[in-house]
Order: structure tokens, then C-alpha cells, then sequence
């Protein structure tokens, strides 16, 4: 049998049990699939004698997401609570001296992004330590907007920098329905109450309130960067908050990014600025995974494909959802 079919299986036993046995104990099914637990691991030792002096590495990679995912089974893991529990570690950490964010990821849902910038500045203020982020492959719309609330921004020269706006997706099948003989019809309290339905054509005065949903997003990203990039005027932020990616090197000469560097130069940055002559470097992870230096250490970036769905089940089930995320053709 194969080990999802017979983890399944397990799961009903113990559900058949728990119902027909008085008295007995419930194990709730979560905490049956949670994974391990998250854990320290060092990727390269310092030269401390007496104490250790750490620079954290967390990373923040794919898709930005508030929920644990679709499946209660096999749920995909929540963006948002991960870094959170891993800047907890940091927190709790008195050897802990700087952080980097590493940082590889397009973005996600415009929540979910808000939620970790904020947590990340409220790091800051209680740990009161260096946070320098390092933006790898990409560091775009959400993934740019976490980045800013470090006090130093790394991009390499081949990073996918920008994307500064906000997408909201909506599907109309309407004429698909029609044409195989659907109709949609609700019963509603009001007349925008299934505002953004996919199975009618949508109004202009409905355009029109979304677009202001749309607008207000935007204007708080270009307040969050304006708040975060002392080096750009207001104007200047919102002169490239038009959708543009660019890449690491013309970032920085935007002034997007502080300097072109690879993780090796933010670690170094936090190092000066903590004071540290030679730093133990370390990671939290839940996974951890034999490698002998900072690079081999890290997470490979996740598959998106699961990640960011256009699947019209969801659509239809979930309605539109407001996304900073740069994702070409989607």
C-alpha cells in the first residue's frame, strides 16, 4: 500500500477508535501531520572561545502566503508563520547579534506581505539588532515589499528587483456558461453583495470599486517603500511603482537597493555592524541538511506551479484575491 493511502487508513482507525471507545484520549489530526520541529543549524562556526556571537540567516522564499494551503492532509506551509517563528528563535537568542534576511520570492497575497514587513520591523524594535536583507534570485512586488523594512539592502547583479503594485485577478465565463446552457442566478441581499463573481459580466460601478480597492493597496506599498528607502524622494517611488522589474544593478542605481552583493557581502555587512569579529552563522530550519558553508545550507526554492493557481474551481470558489506578486503571463 502506498504511504498516503495508509496514512489515510491510520487517520480513520484512530477516528473509528476515538468515537467508539468512552474515555479515550483524542489526537487531533493536526498535530498527527505536523512536521518536525524548527531547529538551529549552524553553517559555519565562529572563533568564539567563552560565547558565541551569531548572525542568523531567515530565509524568506516563494510564494507569500497567509494559509497553511488547500489540502488538510498535506498542507502547504504558511509563509507568514514560518518567519515569524523563526525571527521568534532570533528573538529569543541572546547570542544572537545581527540577522539577514535571505530573501527569494515574488511575492504573494497583499496581506500576508503587510503582515511579515510589519513583523520584521517589530524584530527590530524589540531585538534591536542589524537586519540586512539579501535579495537572491528575485525580490519582487511582495517579495520587495518584506525587503524594506531591513536597514540594508543587498541585490546580486542577476536579482529580479521592483514590481512595486497591485494585481487583482478576476475571471468572467460568463459566455463559456452560456454557451453550454449555465446560468447563474443568486439570491442576494444587495446588489454588489457577489461583487466579483465569475459567472456574469462585471458592472462599471463595480470596476470602479474594485479599482479603489486595487488603488488603496497600491498607495500603501508606495508608503511602505517611501517609509523604508530614505534614499528615494516620495516622487521618486512613485515614479517607478508602474509594475517594472529590473535587475539587481540598475536597482541599485535606482536606488531600490542599497549595493549589488551576494549573501557573503550582506553577512559581512552585519558583521561590521554588529561588531563581531568572527560570527557563528546559523539558520532555523525544520529540515536540517548537511552542507559545509552558507550556500549549501539553504533552502532550494520551492516549485510554484502548486503555489500560484489559476484553476477555475478555485476562482469560482475562493473569488479574486489582491496579490503583490510579479508573475509574467498569469
Amino acid at each position: 500500500m502506498k504511504r498516503p493511502a495508509l496514512l489515510l487508513l491510520c487517520l480513520v482507525c484512530l477516528a473509528c477508535l476515538a468515537l467508539s471507545a468512552p474515555g479515550c484520549i483524542v489526537v487531533p489530526v493536526g498535530d498527527l501531520l505536523k512536521g518536525p520541529s524548527l531547529g538551529e543549524q549552524v553553517l559555519l562556526q565562529g572563533g568564539g572561545f567563552w560565547s558565541e556571537e551569531k548572525i542568523a540567516i531567515v530565509e524568506v522564499d516563494g510564494m507569500i502566503r497567509g494559509e497553511e494551503g488547500p489540502s488538510a492532509l498535506f498542507p502547504q506551509e504558511n509563509t507568514v508563520s514560518e518567519v515569524k517563528a523563526r525571527l521568534g528563535m532570533a528573538r529569543r537568542d541572546p547570542d544572537v547579534r545581527a540577522v539577514v534576511l535571505r530573501v527569494s520570492s515574488p511575492g504573494g497575497e497583499v496581506t500576508a506581505c503587510d503582515v511579515l514587513h510589519q513583523e520584521i520591523r517589530r524584530f527590530k524594535e524589540q531585538k534591536k539588532v542589524p537586519v540586512i536583507a539579501s535579495i537572491g534570485d528575485q525580490g519582487a512586488s511582495g517579495g520587495y515589499y518584506v525587503s524594506v523594512a531591513a536597514d540594508t539592502i543587498f541585490a546580486s547583479p542577476t536579482s529580479v528587483v521592483g514590481s512595486i503594485g497591485v494585481l487583482l485577478q478576476h475571471l468572467d465565463l460568463s459566455d463559456l456558461l452560456s454557451k453550454i446552457g449555465v446560468a447563474f442566478a443568486p439570491v442576494k441581499s444587495a446588489e454588489k453583495k457577489d461583487l466579483g463573481s465569475p459567472f456574469r459580466r462585471m458592472t462599471e460601478d463595480e470596476r470602479r470599486v474594485l479599482q479603489k480597492l486595487v488603488d488603496d493597496m497600491y498607495q500603501r506599498f508606495i508608503d511602505v517603500v517611501d517609509e523604508g528607502r530614505e534614499p528615494l524622494r516620495r516622487d521618486e517611488v512613485a515614479a517607478l511603482a508602474d509594475g517594472r522589474v529590473v535587475s539587481g544593478s540598475e536597482a541599485a542605481s535606482l536606488k531600490l537597493v542599497d549595493r549589488v552583493g551576494y549573501l557573503a557581502d550582506a553577512i559581512e555587512e552585519a558583521r561590521v555592524r554588529a561588531g563581531i569579529e568572527s560570527p557563528t552563522i546559523v539558520r532555523y530550519t525544520r529540515v536540517p541538511r548537511s552542507g559545509a558553508n552558507i550556500y549549501t545550507g539553504l533552502e532550494a526554492p520551492r516549485p510554484e506551479a502548486s503555489a500560484v493557481r489559476l484553476d477555475l474551481c478555485l476562482a469560482a470558489g475562493e473569488g479574486p484575491k489582491l496579490y503583490y506578486l510579479w508573475r509574467p503571463g498569469w
